[in-house]
């Protein structure tokens, strides 16, 4: 059987645990952007009226493409995520990365060569910030791997996530890990997980993905 193992990418991949708000704290747009999460936690937006909303605050601030290469380069991985991606690429073992964050954030990844990167991608004109394609909201990650799981005939998958927004695709995983989870992970995550790893270095998933 084939595997593939799936990463959520803030606060699994990378030290950040969001990074909407890496970027707001990068540019000075904080009290914006907690005025329009304010909005989305009192169903005033839609997800993806969040989002739009965030990258044209960014964009009126005159953020250019520049500025988000920048911010990718100051993205720090995990403890451990360098070595575990690149043991998986050595071992020719499948692995993505699913979020319901900036997807432009998981640019350093490449170098291990996933199988795809799923999430919401800034887009630029002319190197200026020009929208977002929102592709993966926070409730979206377990149908979105069911379809990545009709794709792939006889794989097993692994499910790596740290918060809320995985619960789903904990769920729907042949084998699901709840890694350092954040402070505000609910019952329901905890409960759909297999294994709970109380660690901030991503190598201690190792042994549960019988890679020693």
């Amino acid at each position: 059987m084939e595997r593939l193992v799936v990463f959520d990418l803030d606060g699994t991949l990378t030290r950040q645990r969001g990074g909407f708000d890496l970027l707001h704290t990068l540019y000075g747009t904080t009290p914006a952007g907690d005025a329009l999460m304010d909005r989305l936690e009192a169903d005033q937006l839609s997800f993806e009226e969040w989002c739009r909303a965030t990258v044209e605050r960014w964009r009126t601030s005159g953020i250019t493409e520049s500025d988000i290469d920048r911010a990718t380069r100051a993205v720090k991985p995990k403890a451990g995520a360098p070595e575990l991606l690149a043991r998986l690429h050595r071992e020719n073992v499948a692995f993505g990365i699913l979020s319901a964050g900036i997807a432009n954030l998981a640019t350093q990844f490449q170098q291990y060569d996933p199988d795809f990167v799923r999430g919401n991608w800034l887009q630029f004109e002319d190197g200026k910030l020009s929208g977002i394609e929102v592709g993966v909201g926070p409730d979206q990650k377990g149908a979105i791997l069911r379809r990545i799981r009709d794709t792939r005939s006889h794989t097993d998958i692994t499910y790596v996530g740290d918060s809320h927004t995985d619960t789903e695709a904990f769920v729907e995983a042949d084998t699901a890990v709840l890694f350092d989870p954040d402070d505000r992970v609910p019952d329901t995550a905890v409960d759909a997980a297999d294994t709970v790893v109380e660690s901030t270095n991503l190598g201690d998933v190792m042994p549960i993905m019988m890679i020693d």
